[in-house]
């Protein structure tokens, strides 16, 4: 079982949020949520979002197997612009664990150019943001490049999702986990 933290900011888009954290605990994974503000706050539809924890020092310096940075525009500009997810997201990348960041959150990756050199994807409202600072932007529901896996919205999270099962818990697994939701593996 891996260990997942899913971070958690105000006007994080809950579907994005929501599906990924469903997905993963599914798959058998050890989700834990952590706010950047109190332990609930509000998405970027109005909805009260909870999370276990705050992002706290303890959490930030454990070794996690995947952090998932949801997008929303809130959710965005607070993992671009918070000094503890850039070192976070920094440092899961340069340890060779898996970072996942969806939508508009993708440009976390520009103030550090930790998208330098890579493919990705991300919300097409913002590609304009990121495509100068990474390697190829795809337009793409999902792009895995090493251990930096992106997708681009709402509308992708559920791929996402499985996606990322399938990196943590195997074809099996993630098969197994589509098959009850209804629908397939990416």
């Amino acid at each position: 079982m891996a260990k997942v933290l899913v971070v958690l900011a105000p006007g994080a888009e809950e579907i994005e949020i929501m599906t990924v954290a469903d997905v993963l605990v599914r798959a058998g994974q050890q989700v834990t949520v952590a706010s950047t503000a109190g332990t609930v706050v509000t998405g970027s539809r109005g909805l009260p979002l909870a999370a276990h924890r705050e992002l706290d020092p303890t959490t930030l310096a454990a070794a996690w197997d995947l952090v998932y940075l949801p997008g929303g525009n809130g959710s965005a500009a607070i993992c671009r612009d918070d000094a503890r997810i850039q070192d976070l997201a920094a440092r899961q990348l340069s340890e060779g664990r898996l970072l996942a960041i969806i939508c508009a959150s993708v440009t976390a990756l520009v103030p550090r150019g930790l998208g330098r050199g890579r493919s990705v994807t991300s919300y097409p409202g913002v590609r304009d943001q990121v495509e100068p600072h990474v390697g190829a932007w795809r337009d793409q529901p999902v792009v895995i490049d090493g251990n930096l896996i992106t997708s681009q919205g709402p509308g992708t999270a559920l791929a996402l999702g499985l996606t990322l099962a399938r990196q943590l818990a195997g074809e099996e697994a993630a098969a197994n986990v589509a098959k009850a939701m209804l629908t397939r593996l990416p």
